[in-house]
């Protein structure tokens, strides 16, 4: 007898099997190689093998192919505009004359340093995304804990991973997550802005209370159990100022970005491609850098440093996504169980769509877990306009905030871990006295300290979500 497993089933499996092989630290020496040499990790192959698997075996057919490409292949495209204008404004020095301001102003604090480094990647995040924060953002933040000699990096850099994915959730272009969800639903820039302001601000004054918390629990001896968070109380500051000044260059570049964040606005609330606001921001960036004398590293680095595995990652599981969503199953099963549970309770809505997306994230990724929940979201029956917005957005949040639980939840984490990798080669050769006495976040760490975050950020913003349906129903009138 051949046990037969239904199809969308294999697809999940196969989605959790390939996220599990990419997160793997183990690496062999030809892989390692074409890291070294070219780039090239698993995020680049790995999705390839999984597409060629399941096309073999009829799990995704040209139907979902064909939607997935036509419907999401402008998103990848974005991220990439995204990933040109942050080198840009990397280039230009702006991050390090922020960080170093920063630093500056803590004035050897740091505890206030690690507030302050948390705060300033959330603002970013807010107007970039997660995945080129932590792209950008970590070089940086590793440089000043080298310079400034402070030895246990860890709370600094994972609030900064919780930050790169808390506020992210406040603007459409904070993740390509909120994307998907916007695009599917026809939620336009101004009215994604509306709908998620609040509730962004809402998850990132949680975190930041618990960020202060934890600092203050490990300056006490009430408890030992997170004593590995414990900062040195001062730090001496970096020798050196790399930008000291405020220049030309990192003015250009932030109006560049500016007139990008402008064309997003207008593309998505025209209901049009993200095509019309990516290609042209491309390629006014390209032609900046290319023409501009300031600019010593040629235009082909920041285009080399992108990260294009996310097409093949993000591409791959958007087909799979798809492919789920159109299985049977989904249709006869999922949606009227979902329109059931919803529907009788917004505490469900509240709370339990921010902890069941958070969940699927970690076991989907976000990006195809964005689109399952778009999809499925656009196929509820709501009664009432408050009803549908309470849903998107706890869902929202929960794709947001879910991301930082593991490494498995975004893209974001790969970045992250390979750019620790990568800064603590390169910090090894300015600072070899240091690099013994350095302590870095471990996959362990990011689970503890993320699921923390998780659960506390999500059950505020969940009953605060709660709340607001609440007065809106007493205002205005029933669920």
């Amino acid at each position: 007898m051949v046990l037969e497993i239904p199809t969308p089933a294999f697809i999940l499996l196969l989605t959790v099997a390939s996220v599990l092989l990419i997160v793997n630290d183990h690496r062999t020496s030809v892989e390692q190689r074409l890291r070294a040499r070219f780039g090239v990790d698993r995020d680049w192959w790995i999705p390839v093998v999984a597409f060629t698997i399941a096309v073999s075996l009829s799990l995704v057919g040209l139907p979902a192919i064909r939607t997935a490409f036509v419907e999401k292949f402008d998103i990848i495209v974005l991220i990439f505009s995204f990933g040109i204008m942050s080198e840009g404004l990397g280039a230009s020095g702006f991050f390090r004359y922020i960080a170093y301001k920063i630093v500056a102003l803590c004035e050897g604090n740091s505890t206030r340093l690690v507030l302050y480094l948390f705060t300033m990647t959330s603002v970013v995040t807010l107007f970039t995304t997660n995945d080129i924060v932590v792209l950008v953002l970590t070089p940086v933040i590793v440089e000043i804990c080298f310079q400034a000699g402070i030895r246990n990096t860890r709370p600094i850099l994972l609030s900064q991973f919780v930050a790169a994915n808390t506020l992210s959730m406040g603007l459409l272009i904070g993740s390509p997550t909120n994307i998907i969800i916007s695009e599917e639903l026809g939620i336009n820039f101004f009215e994604y802005l509306a709908m998620m302001l609040l509730p962004a601000i809402v998850a990132f004054g949680s975190s930041f209370l618990l960020i202060t918390l934890l600092i203050r629990v490990t300056e006490s001896d009430a408890t030992t159990a997170f004593d590995d968070l414990h900062i040195q109380p001062e730090y001496t500051m970096p020798a050196e100022v790399p930008e000291p000044y405020f220049t030309t260059q990192m003015r250009n570049w932030i109006l560049i970005f500016v007139t990008f964040v402008v064309l997003v606005a207008v593309v998505t609330f025209m209901r049009v491609s993200l095509f019309w606001c990516a290609i042209p921001s491309m390629i006014i960036a390209i032609g900046y850098w290319y023409t501009s004398d300031e600019h010593e590293a040629p235009v082909v680095q920041p285009l080399k440093r992108l990260p294009y595995g996310v097409f093949f990652f993000g591409m791959t599981f958007f087909v799979f996504a798809e492919a789920f969503a159109r299985s049977p199953v989904v249709e006869t099963v999922l949606i009227p169980f979902l329109q059931q549970f919803f529907a009788e309770s917004p505490v469900r809505a509240g709370v339990l769509g921010v902890f069941g997306s958070g969940i699927l994230v970690n076991v989907f990724n976000d990006l195809p877990a964005a689109a399952l929940i778009a999809n499925v979201l656009s196929r509820l029956e709501f009664s009432s306009f408050i009803s549908r917005t309470l849903l998107i957005q706890s869902s929202l949040v929960g794709l947001n905030i879910g991301t930082y639980v593991t490494q498995v939840g975004a893209l974001a984490g790969l970045i992250w871990f390979n750019q620790l990798r990568i800064q603590r080669a390169k910090q090894r050769e300015y600072f070899p006295d240091l690099v013994g006495e350095m302590s870095f976040p471990s996959r362990g760490d990011l689970v503890r300290y993320g699921l923390l975050h998780f659960v506390f950020t999500g059950l505020s913003v969940g009953l605060f979500l709660i709340f607001v349906w609440v007065f809106l129903s007493v205002l205005i009138g029933p669920y």
